[in-house]
C-alpha cells in the first residue's frame, strides 16, 4: 500500500530511499560519530545472534504436517474455503451503497467450528469504533439482516446460543449447529453503508462523480493451520489478512457510468454501445494505448446501454482472489491496452492481459502515459518472478481526492494524481502497486502482523523494474538510503512487530518498505549466489501461491536454497535492529613492505565483509572477511598483502553499496 506522510516516499509509502534520509535529519539535526573506544587489534566480546525460534504454533503446524522445516507447504495443508455471490448498488447522489451477499463457507480443517468470525470493515467508519488513525464517521455496515441455513439470527450474546454480536470491525456469529471438517454452511446477510470520502485513504469517493469501492462487503476471517481464528480489528493502519475465496458480483449503477471490478466482466455486451465493444476488443490484442472512452463520449452519453430504467448492472466473476474491490464513474476516460505475458493455459503461445486505466485529464495530466507503466510491470513482474500474472485484466484507477499514494486490491488499484511530480514517481507507484499482485495477492501473507512480507518484496520488484525504463542509476542502492538513515539515528523498530504496535515516525515505514527490500538485494548480492537467490524467491512464490506462508517459511525456503544456516542474518536485521557497521581503520606498512590492513567491526549485525584494494602493483583486488569471523567474536579483522603488491593508495569496504552498512564515512582509506 501507498499512503502520504509518514508512510510516502519517493511517490510511495514507506518511508523510503531520500524521502526517509530527509526525515530523520529532521528528526536528528546529526548523527553521533561513533569514537572509536578501543584499539582496532584488541579482541573484544560482542553479541552472537541467536537462533531463530518460531512460535510455538509454527512448530505445532510442522508436527500435524501442515508446514516443513524446509519451507514448503506440509503434505497436510489445508486452508478452509469461502464463495460469495454479492449483490449491490450504488446511489451515487448518497454515496449509499445497497447490498446483500450469500456465503457459502467451506471447513477444510480438521476442526468443528461452533461460529464464524465476520469482518465488517467499513465499521471502522462508526461512531465509537477503536481506531488508530482519525476518519471520517459515516455510521460504517448497517445491518439489515442475518440468516443461517435460511433461519434468521439476531443480535445477542453468542455464548448463550445461536445469535451475532458486532464489537467494532469484527462480527461474532455463533450457528445453531457446528460446521465439521468437510462440511458446509451458508450465511446471508443485507446492509447499507454511506462511503466516506475519504476511507483511510484506502477507498472512497470523489465529487460524487468516481467513485473506488473497497473494504466495503462482509467478509470471513482466517481460519488457519496456525492460530485458528485470526480475527484481528481493522483499526485504519495495518492492513489486511484475507482468506482465498471464489466471487460473483452484480453492481448496479446509473447508466452512463462505466465500472471495473476484481474479476473478469461477464456480461460486455449487455452494457456497453458496439464501438466501445470495438474497442475493447482491439486493445485486448493491442501494445498501444487504445481510449476505450474519452471524456467528450462519457458527457454526450455513448459508451454505454440506456440500462433498465436507467440502471445498469455489471456482473463480474473471480476464482481463487482474497478480496473483491470496485470502481466505478461517470467522466473519468478510460484508457486501454494489453500485456504479454508467458503461456497460461498451455497452448503453446504467449497470454495476453487486459490493462485498463481510468482517470481525469482535468485532474492527472502525468496519467496520459498510466496505461504504458501498467502494461510494463505486468510484463517486467511476470518475467522477474517466474509467475506468469493469472488473471484477466490489470487496472488502475486515478483517485485524486482519496489518496496521494496508492492502494492495493486484486486486479485494481487506486493511485493519486503525481500532479506536479514527475512520470517517473508516478511509475514508481504503479509498478510498486501491481506488484502487490503477487504478494500479497497471490502469496496470501498476514499484512497485518508481518507488513515486510509484501511491502519488502513489492518494493524490491519495483526497485528492480525501474532500471528497465530508467538505466543508469542503482535503483536499489537509492532505496537503501532511507533505512540506513534510521539505523545511523537508532530510530529503527522491529520488522517483526505488529503493524498496528509500531510507535510515531519512521519505524513502521522503514521496517515495512526500504529496509526489507535492502536486505533481499543484500542476501541476493553478498550472502547467497545471485541464481541460487532467484530460484529461491521464485520457488516460495510458486510454493505459496494461494496459501499463507510466514516469515518462519521464508527464512527456511531460502535457507534450503542456500545449503546453510542463516539464523544470524534473520535475527540480527529482521528480529533486532542491530546496525552494520564495517571500517577501515588503519593501513600500515611494514619494514619488509607487507602491508597490513585493519578492519573493525564497529556494529553488532554480523556480515561478510568485502574489501576492495587499490595497489600500484597489482590494480585492484579484492578480499572477502567471511561471517563466520564475526561470528567467532572478533571485533577486528587484518589483511595482510605481501610487499609485491607495492603502495596501497585506497581502501573500501562495502564497494558494491550493497551491504546494509549504517556509515559509509568510515568505509574508506584515506578518509575524504
Amino acid at each position: 500500500m501507498e499512503r502520504n506522510g509518514s508512510r510516502e516516499a519517493s511517490g510511495r509509502s514507506g518511508v523510503g530511499g531520500v524521502a526517509t534520509a530527509m526525515m530523520v535529519a529532521a528528526l536528528v539535526s546529526a548523527a553521533p560519530t561513533q569514537a572509536q573506544t578501543t584499539a582496532p587489534d584488541t579482541p573484544i566480546q560482542r553479541a552472537i545472534p541467536a537462533p531463530v525460534r518460531p512460535p510455538a504454533f509454527f512448530d505445532q503446524a510442522v508436527t500435524r504436517g501442515s508446514r516443513t522445516n524446509d519451507g514448503r507447504p506440509g503434505g497436510s495443508y489445508w486452508q478452509n474455503w469461502t464463495t460469495y455471490d454479492i449483490e449491490a448498488r450504488l446511489i451515487p447522489d448518497e454515496a449509499r451503497v445497497e447490498g446483500s451477499v450469500s456465503i457459502q463457507y467451506i471447513n477444510r480443517s480438521p476442526y468443528r467450528l461452533p461460529g464464524l468470525f465476520v469482518h465488517l470493515h467499513q465499521n471502522i467508519h462508526q461512531a465509537g469504533s477503536a481506531r488508530n488513525e482519525s476518519v471520517e464517521i459515516t455510521g460504517g455496515m448497517v445491518l439489515q439482516r442475518v440468516s443461517v441455513e435460511g433461519q434468521m439470527v439476531e443480535a445477542g450474546d453468542p455464548a448463550a446460543g445461536p445469535a451475532y454480536e458486532v464489537d467494532g470491525t469484527i462480527m461474532s456469529l455463533r450457528l445453531f449447529e457446528p460446521v465439521g471438517p468437510g462440511d458446509t454452511v451458508t450465511v446471508a446477510i443485507g446492509w447499507e453503508n454511506v462511503l466516506p470520502a475519504n476511507g483511510a485513504g484506502r477507498m472512497g469517493h470523489s465529487d460524487n462523480e468516481m467513485f473506488f469501492v473497497a473494504y466495503w462487503y462482509p467478509r470471513i476471517a482466517v481460519f488457519d493451520d496456525l492460530r485458528g481464528w485470526d480475527a484481528e480489528p481493522y483499526l485504519g493502519g495495518a492492513e489486511f489478512y484475507d482468506g482465498f475465496g471464489d466471487y460473483t458480483v452484480a453492481l448496479t449503477v446509473p447508466a452512463g457510468w462505466t465500472a471495473m471490478s476484481t474479476g473478469t466482466l461477464e456480461n460486455p455486451g449487455e452494457l456497453f454501445s458496439a464501438r466501445t465493444l470495438e474497442r475493447l476488443a482491439e486493445a485486448a490484442g493491442s501494445d498501444g494505448r487504445v481510449t476505450i472512452a474519452s471524456t467528450s463520449e462519457l458527457e454526450s452519453g455513448t459508451v454505454t446501454a440506456a440500462g433498465d430504467d436507467g440502471w445498469l448492472t455489471y456482473r463480474f466473476a473471480a476464482d481463487s482472489v482474497r478480496d473483491v474491490a470496485w470502481t466505478t464513474s461517470n467522466v473519468q476516460r478510460w484508457d486501454a491496452t494489453s500485456a504479454v505475458v508467458a503461456d497460461r493455459d498451455e497452448d503453446g503461445a504467449d497470454d495476453r492481459v487486459a490493462i485498463h486505466s481510468f482517470w481525469r485529464e482535468d485532474r492527472a495530466p502525468l496519467w496520459d502515459d498510466q496505461w504504458e507503466y501498467g502494461k510494463q510491470s505486468i510484463e517486467f513482474h511476470s518475467r522477474y518472478t517466474a509467475f506468469a500474472y493469472p488473471w484477466s485484466h490489470m487496472t488502475s484507477v486515478e483517485g485524486a481526492d482519496i489518496i496521494g499514494g496508492g492502494m492495493e486490491f486484486p486486479m485494481l488499484t487506486l493511485i493519486g494524481p503525481y500532479t506536479g511530480q514527475q512520470s517517473q514517481d508516478l511509475f514508481n507507484v504503479t509498478s510498486h502497486e501491481l506488484a502487490h499482485m503477487w504478494i500479497p495477492m497471490v502469496v496470501g501473507t498476514n499484512e497485518k502482523r508481518h507488513a515486510w512480507m509484501d511491502e519488502g518484496s513489492t518494493t524490491f520488484l519495483e526497485d528492480q523494474s525501474r532500471m528497465e525504463l530508467w538505466p543508469g542509476v542503482d535503483h536499489h542502492r537509492l532505496e537503501a538510503q532511507g533505512y540506513l538513515a534510521t539505523a545511523a539515528a537508532g530510530l529503527e523498530q522491529s520488522l517483526m512487530r505488529h503493524g498496528d504496535w509500531y510507535e510515531p515516525g519512521p519505524g513502521y515505514g522503514v521496517a515495512s518498505y526500504p529496509k526489507p527490500a535492502t536486505l533481499m538485494v543484500a542476501l541476493r548480492e553478498l550472502v547467497m549466489e545471485r541464481g541460487t537467490w532467484e530460484a529461491a524467491y521464485r520457488e516460495f512464490i510458486s510454493d505459496w501461491a494461494y496459501k499463507h506462508p510466514t516469515p518462519w517459511d521464508f527464512f527456511n525456503a531460502f535457507e534450503r536454497h542456500a545449503g546453510r544456516d542463516l539464523d544470524w542474518f534473520w535475527t540480527s536485521f529482521y528480529t533486532e535492529t542491530w546496525r552494520l557497521d564495517h571500517s577501515v581503520e588503519r593501513v600500515e606498512t611494514r619494514p619488509d613492505g607487507t602491508v597490513v590492513i585493519h578492519i573493525q567491526d564497529r556494529g553488532d549485525a554480523p556480515f561478510p565483509t568485502v574489501v576492495s584494494i587499490r595497489t600500484s602493483g597489482e590494480g585492484v583486488i579484492q578480499r572477502r572477511i567471511e561471517v563466520a569471523h564475526w561470528l567467532a567474536g572478533n571485533r577486528t579483522a587484518r589483511i595482510e598483502l605481501p610487499a609485491s603488491v607495492g603502495r596501497v593508495t585506497r581502501v573500501e569496504t562495502n564497494p558494491s553499496g550493497y551491504a546494509p552498512d549504517s556509515d559509509r564515512s568510515n568505509d574508506f582509506w584515506p578518509r575524504g
